[in-house]
């Protein structure tokens, strides 16, 4: 499984400063791997002939990581997931504690060092010939473009609003049944064809999921391939007339609530998309990587100021108010995106 791309400088604040990890590096026997923890993110991060063996290691696992090109440490480097690297390393019968910040292993047989030199030339030249279509929002001032952003919500912050999502999305299943049972009906009414639409995007770390919604489209509605929203369905003809009513007024998002409740999706986050699209946005902007540190969500704070996204500059304008939201994310913020939601439900507010 190939490892995502994760462009930024200042990538992590470490108790080691960073003269002492390029030192590390290059003294390194092309045996060991040196990684450091991050609190914040969850998540471990190596450089120099660390990050491409424990890149290595990764692929072997079939499991997934970021990588790329740090222009302050002059270092290629790689970011995986805490639980993953916890496997890698109880697997080598080298567990690690609760209390790691900084792990090393021992690999068996060395790396290439041809390779290692032709992948670090690689992302050297995929970060400098990056494409770039500018664009400028109310919030775009306030977003980094040089340095990676980390999740403005703390440890504890995050686990308790998992648990609020899990208790409100168990209470609105409920409550919304007999929403779901009238739904179920009027789309077999319509066309006959399926009632719930299910499509793969991408979710927390990078890992797919599958996304529900009510199905508002032909059964047809994307043969000649992936086509972006058309918002509220306004001169879409791949709408069904039911699906149109059921765009208008949001009721289509409402089996989102099970994945919420499951664990792929947040009440509030910035929205998931296809792969297909990802790598489009990465073509132009990099940073949409940060976006996997948190889960999607069934609304967002980019949804009220940048509507669907049709076009690519409008999914770059999207980035900058999902990287926003990331940065600054809060109780007090979620509250507020999920007040204005209701409020634009419940007064008919399309978007």
């Amino acid at each position: 499984m190939p490892c995502s791309w994760w462009k930024g400088n200042n990538l992590y604040s470490f108790n080691m400063d960073k003269s002492q990890i390029i030192s590390k590096e290059k003294a390194n026997d092309q045996n060991t791997i040196h990684a450091y923890y991050n609190e914040m993110s969850y998540s471990w991060v190596a450089y120099g002939y660390s990050a491409y063996a424990l890149r290595l290691i990764v692929k072997r696992n079939n499991k997934d990581c970021f990588r790329g090109f740090s222009p302050e440490y002059a270092l290629p480097y790689v970011v995986v997931d805490n639980n993953i690297l916890r496997k890698i390393f109880s697997d080598s019968g080298e567990p690690i504690t609760v209390f790691d910040k900084e792990v090393t292993l021992h690999v068996l047989k060395p790396f290439d060092m041809r390779e290692y030199d032709r992948w670090v030339i690689r992302l050297r030249e995929e970060q400098e010939n990056s494409s770039k279509l500018s664009v400028c929002t109310p919030v775009s001032h306030l977003v980094p473009k040089d340095m990676y952003i980390e999740d403005g919500m703390s440890a504890f912050a995050r686990n308790s609003k998992r648990l609020f999502d899990l208790i409100v999305s168990i209470l609105l299943i409920i409550l919304t049944l007999p929403v779901f049972v009238i739904v179920y009906v009027v789309i077999k009414l319509d066309d006959g064809g399926p009632v719930i639409f299910k499509q793969e995007r991408i979710g927390r770390f990078g890992k797919p999921f599958n996304i529900y919604k009510f199905r508002t489209m032909r059964v047809d509605a994307e043969k000649f391939g992936p086509e972006l929203s058309h918002g509220s369905g306004k001169g879409d003809s791949r709408l069904t007339k039911a699906g149109a009513f059921l765009r208008r007024h949001h009721i289509d998002e409402l089996p989102q609530l099970w994945n919420v409740f499951m664990g792929d999706m947040a009440l509030v986050g910035p929205r998931p998309e296809r792969a297909y699209f990802i790598d489009q946005i990465l073509e132009y902007d990099k940073r949409y990587t940060y976006l996997y540190q948190i889960r999607p969500g069934v609304t967002s704070y980019a949804t009220f100021y940048n509507g669907y996204t049709d076009t690519m500059e409008k999914m770059l304008r999207r980035l900058e108010y999902d990287l926003y939201y990331l940065g600054h994310r809060s109780w007090k913020f979620d509250i507020k995106i999920l007040v204005m939601t209701a409020l634009a439900v419940l007064f008919g507010k399309r978007f």
